[in-house]
């Protein structure tokens, strides 16, 4: 049994949650959209897993999503042979560009990074968690201290708060990432540190070039890409709120506005936003999260998020399969007591006129109760203006196109399904209804509002909506 909830799950798969056992589980207990961490692991493990979970997502008849999340222009930093470095509190260690001499156990492989820093600049490593000062500059070495006791873990995250690192959108290892995307099954692709549009035109050409028929995902995590939010949410297909890396990017205080404004912009855009990073950090460890994580969770629904996601909970954590169904038991009550505000918004093309409509009749009190609204879509497009207004009625998106299928599991409230539709013109929708009829979908006696265009397999051409009794 899946869990029933709107609100979609985004786990990150690792070593943790990457056997078949645990995926299956991880599904029935609601989980839409893997997320595959390419900073992580080799390209080979990340094949063979999008594989397994294709498979196991056809073997158990359920749409999942496929995220991968490349590097782009993010920091990261090596530790000699990937082993974890011990430092002291108050030691002084040697960060450089390569590994020049046995002195040298950490890297930051960046020569630019280097003619930017000086003595005295704060580098943080693992999402703020450690802390070095830089003592002493000498080219491309920096001589640090650390603030604590620390623990430097190989390929950890490094930011450098007020500093701007002109650093390429893609780098050498995703555009290789991106070649296995071209030949896997992939719906999503995030880029870390999305700063401009001009990063997602760049990212948007390269997949071209190797058929990769994904989503972009821009990840909001520093203050160029808040600077340019409105440009990067026109520009992607989706965004990110990544909560670890902006909360150091920018000033802590501004974490929790950031987060509403974004999400609140992105429903304005008729575009699904996942909320990230450390929403149940504790169950890494632990098997419950602690009441402010709970609490969360649910205030990043009441702020009208699309998904939430968990990332080290589910890929290395000790309970990942306990961290997705406390997110799916929040997230069910959180949106039983769910008042969001209706958009207001003027609609800019015939689908958006049409979804007013529909939503009007919603709420008209001359019409008898709805039970459903089903979208017939070739793109998606017309089930994500519904998901936008989060009408408190099930959002069935029907299609013949299984990556719109697919990329539509990251909409709240939609349920999307594969169904193949005729050709010519649009009379009736009758003989796709007996279909749903037959998978259990709908069921006689159903009234549903109906939206769809004028022809089938054309997309683009919403322009009719009705109320139907499912016969």
């Amino acid at each position: 049994m899946i869990a029933q909830k709107q609100t979609k799950i985004v786990a990150t798969i690792g070593p943790a949650s990457d056997s078949p056992e645990t995926i299956k589980e991880l599904i029935e207990t609601g989980v839409n959209v893997f997320r595959f961490n390419m900073k992580h692991a080799d390209i080979a493990w990340h094949e063979e897993r999008i594989k397994l979970v294709d498979d196991i997502s056809k073997e158990m008849n359920v749409p999942l999503g496929i995220l991968i999340d490349l590097q782009g222009p993010e920091i990261r930093i090596e530790t000699r042979d990937h082993a974890d470095i011990i430092v002291k509190k108050g030691e002084r260690i040697i960060f450089a560009s390569t590994f020049s001499n046995s002195d040298i156990n950490v890297c930051i492989p960046h020569e630019v990074v280097f003619e930017v820093l000086k003595e005295g600049d704060q580098i943080l490593i693992d999402d703020g968690f450690l802390e070095f000062t830089i003592v002493e500059k000498n080219g491309d070495q920096l001589v640090v201290e650390a603030h604590d006791n620390y623990i430097i873990k190989h390929r950890k995250g490094v930011n450098l708060p007020g500093k701007h690192i002109n650093l390429p959108s893609l780098i050498e290892d995703d555009l290789r990432k991106l070649d296995m995307a071209g030949k896997s099954k992939v719906d999503f692709v995030a880029l870390s540190f999305s700063r401009t549009k001009e990063d997602i035109e760049i990212l948007r050409t390269e997949m071209g070039k190797r058929n990769v028929k994904a989503a972009i995902i821009a990840k909001i995590e520093s203050q160029p890409a808040i600077d340019n939010l409105d440009d990067l949410i026109e520009a992607a297909d989706g965004i990110m709120v990544a909560r670890g890396d902006l909360g150091i990017e920018i000033p802590i205080k501004e974490l929790a506005f950031w987060q509403k404004e974004i999400i609140r912009k992105c429903r304005i855009a008729n575009k699904p936003v996942i909320t990230a990073t450390q929403m149940l950090q504790s169950m890494v460890d632990s098997p419950r999260p602690t009441r402010a994580e709970a609490t969360d969770v649910a205030n990043a629904i009441f702020d009208g998020t699309d998904a939430v996601m968990l990332s080290g909970e589910s890929a290395s954590g000790k309970y990942p399969v306990k961290a997705v169904d406390y997110m799916s038991r929040i997230a069910a009550f959180t949106e039983s007591k769910t008042n969001l505000i209706m958009k207001c918004d003027v609609p800019h093309d015939t689908a958006q006129l049409i979804v007013h409509a529909a939503m009007a009749m919603i709420d008209s009190v001359e019409h008898p109760k709805i039970d459903a609204i089903i979208a017939f879509t070739e793109t998606g497009y017309s089930a994500k203006i519904l998901s936008s207004f989060r009408p408190n009625l099930p959002i069935i998106a029907v299609s013949r196109n299984q990556t719109t299928v697919e990329q539509l599991t990251l909409s709240f409230g939609v349920s999307p399904v594969k169904v193949d539709f005729p050709k010519g013109d649009i009379l009736h929708v009758e003989p796709i209804l007996e279909q749903l009829k037959a998978m259990r979908i709908v069921e006689k006696g159903q009234i549903i509002i109906s939206i769809h265009g004028s022809k089938w397999q054309i997309p683009g051409l919403t322009n009719s909506v009705s109320i139907i009794r499912v016969s």
